[in-house]
């Protein structure tokens, strides 16, 4: 269990900011602007695991019937593609997939991938945090989609030496590629409706579930804080370092 001081400052932080800044602040300030979105999401469910636990608990309502399911993911399932914390680098396409070079877990990695689509051969880095805050105040999603290749492409090249845009199948798969090399940067899941048998894809905002599960443990520390600061006369601090099976045992005294 994560300590419940650190607990309450990284709610603190994130309350205060929104988007691409709250993922960032939900881990510390001064990391992972640079680093691939997922490798910054396996992060946070790391975060999520110290937290809740190692089974990601959501909701989910069916688009044919309406009816809410519930969806439990095995946290090390979503992070079995950052072994090691590992996130693919530049040229590992051409190795032995099964293999994971030894990568330093604390490094923030800008990661490119060579990727030849057939028509171009396109050198290009996996999108971060800096890369969504940039484009957070673009007006469009065509707009955002623009500026965000032209961040992330370095380099096309063509079989006539031509160095001309990408098309729209051309982006498709190099966005597929993207995935390969770092998963957790667009995941879906597979759910199957009980009640109606309809079948669909969703998306897992992993920041999302992860600041929920942040912001519903700040507030009850808060109030745990509160009622025993009345009760006892303790400061936040003593009232923090005490364990919390100790905390509940306190509030449960009449």
């Amino acid at each position: 269990m994560i300590d419940a001081g650190a607990v309450l400052s990284a709610w603190e932080a994130a309350d205060a900011v929104s988007g691409a800044q709250r993922a960032l602040a939900m881990l510390g300030a001064d990391r992972g602007a640079d680093e691939p979105l997922g490798r910054r999401d396996a992060r946070l469910l790391g975060l999520y695991r110290e937290i809740r636990g190692p089974v990601v608990d959501a909701l989910a309502t069916c688009p044919s019937c309406a009816t809410t399911l519930e969806v439990h993911l095995a946290v090390d399932e979503l992070l079995a593609g950052y072994a090691d914390g590992h996130v693919r680098r530049a040229g590992d396409f051409d190795a032995d997939p099964d293999v994971d070079p030894d990568v330093d877990p604390d490094v923030a990695l800008d990661v490119e991938v060579d990727i030849d689509l057939g028509s171009a051969r396109v050198r290009a880095r996996c999108p971060t945090s800096s890369d969504m805050l940039a484009i957070a105040a673009t007006p469009t999603l065509v707009a955002a989609r623009s500026a965000l290749v032209s961040r992330c492409v370095q380099r096309v090249t063509r079989p006539d030496g031509t160095a001309g845009p990408l098309g729209d199948d051309e982006l498709e798969e190099l966005g597929r590629q993207i995935e390969l090399a770092d998963p957790l940067v667009d995941v879906r899941i597979d759910i199957l409706c009980g009640e109606c048998g309809h079948g669909w894809s969703a998306l897992l905002d992993v920041p999302e579930l992860v600041w929920a599960q942040l912001r519903g443990v700040g507030r009850r520390l808060l109030r745990e804080v509160d009622a025993l600061a009345r009760r006892y006369g303790w400061s936040e601090g003593e009232i923090l370092a005490l364990t919390e099976q100790r905390r509940h045992a306190y509030l449960e005294l009449r």
